[in-house]
């Protein structure tokens, strides 16, 4: 699925608008893998552990897969401290793991510091893999509010002027009632004006019917 950015200087493409005056983005399809949704990490860009627990930081899911990751370890020392016949280096490391983690109330951000820059590679590896799964469903209450065609409608619209706003008539709607979760663009000029005003400006999107 792309997530591509659009500006005032690409191709000519259209924005759906449905009955009830909300504006989609047509480019968007749903996700299939983590990486469609969460397209903005970037692996890369992950020089230090400070680093990267401030990418974990951002996303809710992330978060628990690296708690998940955390908890696996932490089984694995427990069982390292049970076995008498592990070396007195891995049963030294499992103790000081074991003991660290304990103490901490942040548990995979206290464990991604215990292991450190050496350890850097294999954190980045694990964040490139998650990446790679498919999307989980049952996690979408805490996607980033761009995943949908309505959000990404509406993030676009957002970056725009306000008087560019108006002039199309597109209205921005954070929660039509209190405790709402409806975000969206509308549109609330007719085609004909709302396209006129496109081509005026020398915008090179325009707004077309949504099809049932």
């Amino acid at each position: 699925m792309s997530k591509k950015k659009k500006s005032k200087t690409d191709a000519p493409w259209y924005f759906n608008v449905d009955e009830y005056r909300t504006i989609t983005d047509t480019g968007s399809s749903e996700p299939d893998l983590n990486s469609d949704i969460y397209d903005d990490i970037n692996v890369e860009r992950i020089k230090t552990i400070e680093d990267l627990i401030n990418e974990v930081d951002h996303y809710t899911e992330l978060q628990t897969h690296f708690q998940n990751l955390c908890s696996n370890e932490l089984e694995e020392a427990a069982d390292d401290l049970n076995n008498d016949g592990v070396s007195p280096e891995r049963r030294k490391n499992a103790e000081r793991l074991k003991k660290l983690l304990e103490q901490s109330t942040d548990d995979w951000n206290a464990w991604v510091k215990i292991l450190g820059q050496d350890e850097l590679q294999r954190l980045k590896d694990e964040i490139q893999n998650w990446l790679n799964e498919p999307a989980d469903w049952d996690a979408m209450e805490s996607w980033p509010s761009d995943w949908s065609s309505q959000g990404r409608a509406l993030s676009f619209f957002q970056s725009m002027d306000a008087d560019v706003l108006n002039a199309l008539g597109v209205v921005i709607v954070e929660g039509d009632h209190p405790g709402s979760s409806y975000f969206a663009a509308e549109l609330h000029a007719s085609f004909e004006d709302a396209n006129a005003a496109a081509k005026k400006l020398k915008l090179t999107f325009r707004f077309r019917e949504q099809k049932t």
